[in-house]
């Protein structure tokens, strides 16, 4: 039988192992053309920003370093996907279309589009990457998705367990087998495609940040060999370097949640002690609560751009621009909300448990629509991630699935006494916050609690 080209389409899949795509296309194909193509405006409103375009441009640049090792030629196009697509196709000659899914619904739909109109032509074969279990697939008793994450928890963990300890017993190789190389002349050079900003705000990140396959793995047996066996205790402390940093990894598809299942399972079965084992399950239960949130925008699309509870309308929050920029520029006088904000501004990243803390402050204290907060983290975070990014503000919000409870409004000055007692962490992104003419707060903090109260007890009673 002779074997047909194959078109390899990389979306947010970025790395050679453990890619079923690339590894089908390299074991099926006389010849492979892998290609990337540059489609924001098939993504608005939520077309990827800056910081995520910075890591984009750097992640590509090192994917292509590595295809081209394996004689592989990584083409780059920026367009209509739907109208490109088919001209790859008929300029290659290929004979099946290879690619790992993506699960936001406007990108399945788009997907399937395009599905339609070449299936009748040429072989479509497409693989669930990204996720321990692809969207939709785990469900409650009643057959309905889970809007709770502990019930959501409880079910997929016995699952993850079989599943990932008895079929995969070993991440694959990576395209083992090379097939012919084509170079097509329609392919972009990758800096056409425009990723970098021109402010210069993005270098800094470099500095930070090295994005790519092979840094992701070295974070990953770093955390495994020493880190994870404090993250039960030290993951909530800003200050202490305790967590993974691979969340943009994953986001990029670096990185799978397998491989790093792999990684954990020594731990999780107690080679190296309780302790360990049981911080490797709290990690792990962060990547199921990742995993929660690609199910809630799976079947709940609108959530990306809508409140989950209706009555948290646009109405509800307030509009204050001076606050919401004194808020972006972390220049509330208040420190451990300013810390976040620059070490935001500065690294692209933030703590989680800052991010939960600046959230609340957003959408509680000052009353803004947290889409605002949302937005903003979208064009500053590395890891800038659709569906966690809506959930996690939905939820600290009130107006989400699971959402925390519309009295629980995080007090910035318990928090540092709990998490930063001895002002570590904000000392190193606000070393000023201590001098007498350090900024007043733009807002109390106890009367405007109360009054946040008060304004959601009257919407849910109305």
């Amino acid at each position: 039988m002779i074997k047909a080209r194959s078109v390899l389409w990389f979306r947010r899949d970025l790395r050679i192992h453990d890619n079923a795509a690339l590894d089908w296309a390299c074991e099926n194909s006389a010849a492979v053309i892998p290609v990337y193509i540059h489609s924001p405006e098939e993504e608005r409103p939520w077309a990827p920003g800056a910081a995520s375009r910075w890591w984009l441009h750097h992640s590509l640049a090192l994917l292509q370093n590595k295809l081209a090792d394996k004689g592989l030629t990584l083409h780059f196009y920026s367009g209509n996907s739907e109208e490109l697509i088919p001209k790859i196709i008929a300029e290659s000659k290929a004979g099946s279309l290879v690619y790992n899914r993506l699960y936001e619904p406007h990108m399945q739909d788009r997907d399937s589009r395009i599905e339609k109109k070449i299936e009748d032509e040429i072989e479509v074969v497409s693989f669930d990457s990204g996720l321990f279990f692809p969207p939709g697939t785990v469900l409650n008793n009643q057959q309905l998705p889970y809007r709770v994450y502990t019930p959501f928890y409880r079910k997929i963990r016995p699952l993850l367990s079989v599943s990932q300890s008895q079929q995969y017993s070993q991440p694959s190789s990576g395209c083992s087998k090379v097939p012919e190389s084509i170079s097509l002349s329609s392919g972009l050079p990758l800096k056409s495609l425009a990723l970098l900003d021109e402010h210069s705000w993005h270098e800094k990140l470099a500095s930070h940040w090295l994005p790519g396959e092979d840094r992701a793995c070295e974070l990953l047996d770093e955390f495994t060999d020493s880190a994870v066996e404090h993250y039960e205790i030290e993951r909530d402390i800003p200050a202490v370097d305790s967590t993974s940093r691979l969340s943009p990894y994953l986001h990029f598809g670096e990185i799978t949640p397998q491989q790093i299942y792999f990684a954990f399972w020594p731990l999780l079965e107690g080679e190296r002690g309780a302790g360990a084992s049981r911080s490797a399950e709290v990690f792990l239960k962060q990547l199921i609560w990742r995993e929660f949130a690609h199910n809630v925008l799976w079947h709940f699309p609108e959530t990306s751009t809508k409140p989950m509870n209706p009555r948290y309308k646009k109405k509800f929050w307030r509009s204050n621009k001076s606050a919401f920029i004194a808020w972006s520029k972390g220049e509330t006088g208040i420190p451990i909300i300013d810390a976040g904000m620059k070490q935001l501004w500065e690294t692209g990243w933030m703590h989680n448990r800052v991010r939960m803390i600046v959230s609340s402050f957003l959408t509680k204290n000052l009353g803004i629509n947290w889409l605002d907060g949302a937005s903003w983290f979208w064009d500053t975070l590395v890891d800038a991630d659709l569906a966690n990014n809506s959930m996690g503000w939905q939820w600290v919000a009130g107006c989400g699935v699971d959402a925390a409870p519309y009295y629980r409004v995080f007090n910035p000055i318990t928090q540092t006494r709990r998490f930063d007692s001895k002002f570590s962490y904000i000392d190193t992104w606000v070393p000023g916050h201590a001098v007498s003419d350090y900024p007043h707060p733009i807002v109390d903090l106890a009367s405007s609690r109360d009054e946040a109260i008060q304004r959601y007890k009257h919407y849910i009673s109305s």
